[in-house]
């Protein structure tokens, strides 16, 4: 139902976010964390984040963020080593094992905006992906899905995993009402 996009997304989210914005975090990392926003931020660029699209510059804004806030030590007593970490498959399993307070995984999801991704925009399109779908429907469903309905997807998938969403039925009734305001712009299926 709910693409890989926020499984990716949330994945990549749980396993690097923190550093473009005046938040308090920094692009500036450890000699530890170093290895391990190298290889993010090459699997980013090559694969993006789950269903998202990320630009060279978007990863290099995203990826030392999260490594700040997962922490090099916390990753490696998960037993989640550097190179784990440019796959472009399973990176939300290697993330599960880090253990994220509800600050932090805001951090992590927070992260996107403020390295100019627009995370309503690039859910609809993981979600449409492979469909034609006309401007006007991307349009409207990009206005009718609230940004923190995504917010909240996207924090379900980095603490619970791509089926987390799935599992939550308020969660997902939500999501279903809401692209119920584009009828014709996406297939909802059953």
């Amino acid at each position: 139902m709910v693409r890989k996009l926020v499984v990716v997304v949330v994945s990549c989210v749980a396993v690097v976010a923190a550093g473009c914005g005046d938040d308090g975090t920094s692009r500036t990392v450890t000699v530890e964390g170093k290895p391990y926003v190298d290889a993010m931020t090459s699997s980013l660029a090559d694969h993006g984040a789950g269903e998202i699209e990320l630009s060279a510059v978007e990863s290099g804004c995203i990826a030392p963020k999260w490594v700040n806030i997962l922490d090099p030590e916390r990753l490696d007593e998960a037993g989640v080593e550097p190179a784990q970490l440019a796959l472009d498959q399973g990176i939300d399993q290697k993330a599960a094992k880090v253990s994220l307070t509800d600050g932090e995984i805001t951090k992590l999801v927070d992260a996107f905006g403020e390295c100019q991704v627009d995370l309503t925009r690039s859910f609809v399109r993981s979600l449409t992906e492979g469909a034609t779908l006309a401007a006007d429907d991307e349009a409207c469903l990009v206005d009718a899905l609230p940004d923190d309905l995504v917010r909240r997807m996207v924090a379900v998938e980095v603490t619970k995993g791509v089926d987390g969403p799935d599992e939550d039925p308020n969660l997902m009734a939500e999501l279903f009402q809401a692209l119920s305001a584009c009828p014709g712009a996406i297939d909802l299926g059953s």
